[in-house]
């Protein structure tokens, strides 16, 4: 079971076209394995990115599990840790689809069987797969992002969770395709990564040891899953604070920075990872 299904939005008159499309799907029961389900916009329909977006997922869940409770550091912890969470980002803009632009590409029709009476989906086609993540550690949380655009193919009970930290999901691709994507480069045995790239071109993916004896890289495929211990630290660097009502907002530096040029999480969160 998941606790959280959130859906993010650009702004507030997409966010309410999903709202519309997951409420039809609550009324039918195809949302058994979800106890909740948000639908999350930018705010103020300023764009803010993967990053910033997942941030404000989380300030959400947060603010909807703590009530009146003091938002201090163990408090935010063992709340997350509780929870898992399953984000999937779906704010974009359909400039290159514009006639799914009312409905966002998240709901764009696909070819499937389906065993309702909804006509199939792109965000039908792969939920199942996402919920279908295993779980991690009791008591360490779990949150999970992905993008609500692509199509991806992969057998869930291939994926472990079972590490601390961050956890991304990849898959062997030629370094020309790799080259358009985020790319983990020295990844060992234990599946440690020595360093994240995004978009690098064949010649500096070989520079950085990113391409196997067989000719092949490590394509990031966009799945992300983190525990609560990651999802705190990332609160607390771009200063999420109650403001004086008692909501969650980010602040200082870093959190105005969020607000006045977004943050992307595979571009400048997962690039500033890694043992390198």
């Amino acid at each position: 079971m998941w606790n959280y299904l959130i859906i993010t939005a650009s702004n507030d008159e997409q966010a309410a076209g999903y709202r519309a499309q997951l409420d039809l799907r609550l009324r039918l029961g195809l949302l058994p394995e979800v106890q909740n389900v948000l639908v999350v916009p930018d705010p103020g329909g300023r764009r803010v990115g993967s990053g910033g977006s997942t941030l404000f997922c989380l300030m959400q869940v947060l603010q909807l599990q703590m009530g009146n409770d003091t938002a201090d550091t163990p408090r935010l912890r063992q709340i997350l840790g509780s929870q898992r969470i399953l984000i999937i980002h779906a704010g974009g803009d359909s400039k290159r689809l514009p006639a799914y632009g009312p409905c966002g590409k998240i709901f764009i029709p696909v070819p499937g069987e389906s065993d309702s009476c909804l006509p199939m989906t792109l965000f039908d086609r792969q939920l199942p797969k996402y919920l279908a993540l295993p779980a991690t550690q009791a008591g360490a949380g779990q949150i999970v992002i992905t993008s609500g655009d692509v199509m991806l193919r992969f057998d869930p009970a291939q994926v472990k969770f079972d590490k601390p930290g961050l956890t991304g999901l990849g898959c062997y691709a030629p370094p020309a395709q790799a080259a358009n994507h985020g790319v983990f480069c020295g990844v060992d045995q234990a599946g440690r990564v020595k360093q994240f790239l995004q978009k690098p071109t064949p010649k500096q993916q070989q520079a950085m040891g990113a391409i196997d004896h067989y000719g092949q890289s490590v394509l990031d495929i966009g799945v992300i899953n983190f525990d609560a211990d990651a999802a705190v630290r990332l609160l607390e660097i771009f200063g999420a604070c109650p403001d004086g009502s008692g909501k969650l907002k980010l602040s200082g530096e870093m959190g105005q920075a969020v607000m006045d040029h977004g943050l992307d999480f595979y571009r400048e969160i997962c690039c500033g990872m890694g043992s390198e």
